[in-house]
């Protein structure tokens, strides 16, 4: 296989574009869509650039961006006259709670999983209006499909995005956030692909997000049957076909009760140890 070929099979789409809020005038939403502009493919934009993304004028995007740097949320580039996202923002992520636990729980799953089926495992988790794959392992395969950590794609597109709304209700705020754009049609398809997740505790897709490439997911659930994450197997569509999805699922769905019965020994212990505490506590 040529070095083009693998190289497309990489290619993967655009970052999900950040949603303009509706609401004009409501400062704190600007300013959280310029930082949501910035993507891993451009890590340095300029008030211009930023500008044109968010239809905001220029005289608003500089005003927001210079509060933004006074809090350390993004930093300057005097020469180049353009913004990144500053370190401040590496701070914020490293106190997402449980984020840490659920990569460090699932690792071992993922690479059981990576060596069963040969395919890329990826661990997704909802992230606002999309979803966010937070960790992945890649196949050893010269023709493979790769999301990368930290991406985000659309949440009502793809296997991994059906997974984790398989156990939303609809006035729920992850819920109204992933169809508020959707025509009549394509929710009507969407709640179908729903329904299938339920009764088989799976979901597949094909050609989604990415010309080419198809992927299986199952949702990853706490102890009381929250929904927190999606695990897929992805990998090019030309391997997906009905038995090997058949296959996948069975040792995928393997991998999330393994990750389930992880996920709820460590809650019994987290549980065991505060209620330990408060003992301690009470005798002090």
């Amino acid at each position: 296989m040529s070095a083009n070929v693998a190289k497309h099979a990489r290619r993967m789409p655009e970052e999900v574009p950040p949603v303009v809020p509706a609401d004009p005038a409501g400062a704190v939403d600007r300013a959280l869509a310029v930082l949501c502009t910035f993507t891993r493919e451009r890590p340095a934009l300029g008030v211009t650039e930023i500008s044109e993304r968010l239809h905001l004028t220029k005289s608003t995007v500089h005003r927001l961006l210079q509060a933004l740097l006074l809090r350390g949320l993004v930093a300057q580039d005097p020469h180049k006259r353009q913004y990144t996202l500053g370190y401040r923002v590496l701070a914020l992520a490293q106190a997402v709670p449980g984020e840490a636990t659920l990569r460090h729980i699932c690792r071992p799953h993922m690479a059981w999983l990576q060596s069963v089926t040969g395919e890329t495992i990826a661990l997704y988790v909802v992230a606002g209006d999309v979803r966010l794959c937070l960790d992945e392992i890649e196949s050893p395969q010269m023709l493979r499909m790769s999301a990368g950590i930290g991406r985000c794609f659309p949440l009502h597109r793809g296997a991994a995005s059906k997974a984790l709304l398989a156990a939303e209700l609809a006035e729920s705020a992850t819920w109204r956030r992933a169809v508020a754009r959707l025509s009549p049609a394509e929710l009507a398809a969407l709640e179908s692909d729903l329904a299938q997740v339920r009764q088989r505790g799976y979901a597949e897709s094909a050609g989604e997000t990415v010309h080419g490439a198809a992927s299986v997911a199952a949702p990853v659930r706490m102890p009381g049957g929250e929904v927190v994450a999606a695990l897929s197997v992805a990998g090019p569509a030309a391997r997906f076909g009905d038995e090997a999805v058949r296959r996948q699922a069975a040792m995928l769905l393997e991998a999330t009760g393994r990750i389930a019965r992880d996920l709820h020994a460590a809650h019994v212990t987290d549980v065991m140890g505060a209620a330990a505490g408060a003992s301690g506590g009470g005798g002090a």
